[in-house]
């Protein structure tokens, strides 16, 4: 088709148009503007659109850009700023009481409060840890379970004393 043409063109089916685009997005000013880009893109290519098929390939194009407009539009979401003055404050952390683990961990023989303290206080790596104590990576994984079923036993035992 030839540039000349295009003003016509536009002006027999841009409201065909909007009334399809309307139909997608549910929204005039969406439609209206899914129209112009539709149009612009339609403009750029007339010279290469065969006249018999215009109408349909002006479809397409309005379908492929309301449907890229909708997934681009569905990835934000629009909320009115007011509502945020609602939103209460967070709450200040309550202070954990770590008395009873420590309690616990000074109950524990030697060698296994020194893993527990190397381990989670320390941060050191089991293979850190066995040099420390010249012991074997083995002798740590044994020593850091037993220690932990000895704590998790006496914190269970105070926490059920404390709640009679």
């Amino acid at each position: 088709m030839k540039k000349e043409q295009f003003e016509q063109f536009l002006s027999d089916h841009e409201k065909r148009i909007f009334r399809y685009l309307m139909g997608i997005t549910a929204n005039e000013q969406d439609a209206m503007d899914l129209v112009q880009a539709v149009f612009i893109a339609i403009f750029e290519n007339f010279e290469r659109i065969e006249e018999p098929t215009a109408l349909s390939y002006t479809y397409r194009v309005a379908h492929n850009k309301a449907m890229t407009f909708l997934k681009r539009k569905s990835r934000y979401i629009s909320v009115d700023p007011q509502s945020f003055t609602h939103i209460p404050q967070p709450s200040q952390p309550e202070e954990v009481d770590y008395s009873a683990l420590q309690k616990a961990v000074a109950e524990l023989p030697p060698r296994m409060a020194a893993v527990i303290q190397l381990q989670y206080y320390e941060q050191l790596s089991y293979k850190e840890i066995s040099q420390h104590l010249g012991i074997s990576l083995k002798a740590v994984e044994s020593l850091l379970v037993r220690a932990k079923r000895i704590l998790r036993k006496k914190i269970m035992q105070e926490t059920q004393e404390n709640k009679v």
